[in-house]
């Protein structure tokens, strides 16, 4: 509610007039008597300046009795003094924080320490592991510097993955740790490669089998001398493929030639020898040719008897084998001798049975 116009105690021990709206400069000096009459007989009022106009004559206030039954309002006086201005609006401070303004003082800018900036630079160990990342993966591809590349690509890893817990750009890790695990698949699979390239070149180069003490060959040779797969009616079987009751024709091989496979005949077709067993020795780390030779012809020899018919003591024919070699043994598994039955004169037919 609004406050009607009278003379009212300013709070300062004086009585001001209360224009309805504001306070104006009109001040009565002193305060009421007990008996509620003043102590000046008259208000003292103060003129007003040359520079405001002569306010008009203030109209006594005349008290309102309130009814018996109403409860007294409380009266509450308008003392608003140092703020009949309005009140500054409250202020924006440059850092974007407001303050409200307080008491009719203006409102406070205070300075505002900025939030931090998510960084936006790219780390120093992000670019140096993708850049070993790459590097890595190109060396471990080639057989002669494969470890200084295995070693590269795995700091260059681990460079990628720390540069992930760094401030800055994450694209350089991310991209190191992808390639990094792409290319040791890679890597792995040409590594692999390579060696069972070596492996296959390696076994080529040896022979597959060697032959035992072989007996010689009375009269002309010069058949075994010829190359073995141009002979009539001869198939170029390979070792693993040889099964007993073959038939050879005369071939003789030196120290130096390289054997993978044996010139296979059909037995109605003179020839000399005969595949009469064939069997496995025993597995385990390659023992020697020569302990392997002494197994592989015991073995043969006791099977002569029960092939031909006759004891090898008193027969006319002979026997020599084929054992593995020290690199088919490692490399092929090859644990197979091939024992073959020798006549020294052509013969047709199967030597099974011979009783000679």
């Amino acid at each position: 509610m609004t406050t009607p116009a009278g003379w009212y105690d300013d709070g300062s021990g004086n009585r001001r007039w209360w224009d309805g709206q504001q306070w104006t400069e009109h001040v009565v000096t002193g305060r009421p008597a007990p008996g509620g009459e003043s102590t000046a007989s008259e208000p003292t009022v103060q003129e007003p300046t040359a520079s405001e106009p002569a306010p008009e004559a203030p109209v006594p206030a005349v008290p309102i009795t309130p009814p018996a039954d109403a409860e007294p309002a409380p009266f509450v006086p308008p003392y608003t003094l140092a703020g009949q201005m309005p009140a500054p609006a409250a202020t924006t401070s440059p850092a974007g924080t407001t303050y409200p303004a307080y008491g009719g003082y203006p409102a406070a800018s205070w300075p505002v320490a900025p939030s931090p900036q998510p960084a936006t630079g790219v780390p120093v160990v992000g670019i140096i592991g993708l850049v070993a990342v790459v590097i890595g993966v190109v060396c471990a591809c080639f057989p002669v510097i494969a470890i200084a590349g295995w070693a590269l690509l795995a700091v260059g890893f681990v460079m990628s993955l720390i540069s992930l817990f760094l401030r800055g750009r994450k694209w350089p890790g991310i991209t190191g740790l992808v390639v990094a695990v792409i290319g040791a698949v890679l890597a792995a699979a040409v590594s692999f490669l390579v060696l069972a390239t070596s492996s296959i070149a390696e076994n080529g180069d040896s022979p597959f089998a060697a032959p035992g003490d072989r007996p010689s060959s009375e009269g002309d040779s010069s058949t075994g001398r010829e190359d073995p797969s141009t002979i009539e009616g001869a198939e170029m079987v390979p070792f693993e493929e040889l099964e007993v009751g073959d038939c050879l024709p005369l071939v003789e091989y030196t120290d130096d030639d390289v054997i993978f496979d044996l010139p296979v005949v059909p037995c109605e077709q003179p020839h000399t020898d005969e595949i009469y067993l064939i069997f496995d020795v025993e597995d385990g780390e390659f023992p020697g040719d020569d302990a392997l030779g002494v197994t592989a012809s015991d073995g043969c020899l006791a099977a002569f008897e029960s092939y031909v018919g006759v004891s090898y003591d008193v027969s006319e024919l002979d026997y020599y084998y084929y054992q593995p070699t020290k690199s088919s043994w490692n490399h092929a598994s090859d644990r197979t001798v091939q024992c073959i039955l020798f006549s020294y004169e052509e013969v047709t037919g199967t030597l099974k049975g011979a009783n000679y």
